[in-house]
């Protein structure tokens, strides 16, 4: 599991695991009659873990085309939309044509990137890559970017924690679909766990788990 990306994924103020993600794997290893001993790091390293077989899956990791060449995933149980947060306050960034010799916060390879790619905007925009979503909210409260590249809920969850009034502008994501993930090829794994997956999907359980920690963040 990633750190500082709440409400997904993160470490409560106890210093345990806690989040959207962390409870649906809970209840998934509960149906398949096991405990999951969680390992929270930083993502690369989480990502990098699993693909060295140090870690047996990673929960709530998204989808794509790239990553199903090293992972095998379950089917997704939601998704996560892209937007662009920036200080509420701040009225000079109103479109990704406005980030034009700006640092932003945020992943490489993320949707945002690829529009900027697109529109001819990516060698104008300094993209600061932090170790987590909360590094790079903590990076625009302070002034050192002008914008933070973040999943809609995550930047508002952070928002709300460090007291910061922000706009959020939508980018266009569709929203990237998201499993969990284990190494290619552990299809005993991944069935399993596809499984005990479906039956929390049809047995209404896991509905209720996806409101209480998006709400209207969708």
């Amino acid at each position: 599991m990633a750190l500082g990306y709440p409400p997904y994924q993160y470490l409560d103020e106890g210093g345990e695991p806690d989040g959207l993600d962390v409870e649906v794997a809970r209840m998934v290893f509960e149906r398949m009659g096991a405990k999951p001993a969680f390992e929270p790091g930083i993502w690369d390293n989480v990502v990098a873990s699993l693909r060295l077989d140090r870690l047996d899956c990673v929960a709530g990791m998204e989808i794509n085309d790239e990553r199903r060449v090293f992972f095998d995933f379950t089917t997704p149980y939601y998704s996560r939309r892209v937007v662009l947060f920036v200080r509420a306050e701040d009225r000079s960034i109103n479109g990704l044509k406005d980030l034009h010799l700006k640092a932003v916060a945020g992943d490489r390879h993320s949707f945002v990137e690829r529009r900027l790619q697109e529109e001819g905007l990516l060698r104008t925009v300094r993209i600061v890559k932090t170790r987590t979503k909360d590094e790079s909210m903590r990076m625009l409260l302070q002034g050192n970017v002008i914008a933070v590249i973040a999943p809609r809920a995550v930047g508002l969850s952070l928002a709300r924690r460090y007291g910061m009034a922000v706009r959020v502008i939508d980018v266009g994501d569709p929203g990237s679909p998201v499993g969990f993930a284990v190494a290619k090829g552990n299809a005993e794994l991944r069935d399993r766990m596809e499984n005990a997956l479906r039956e929390l999907e049809q047995s209404g359980l896991l509905q209720p788990v996806l409101d209480k920690w998006l709400g209207s963040s969708w």
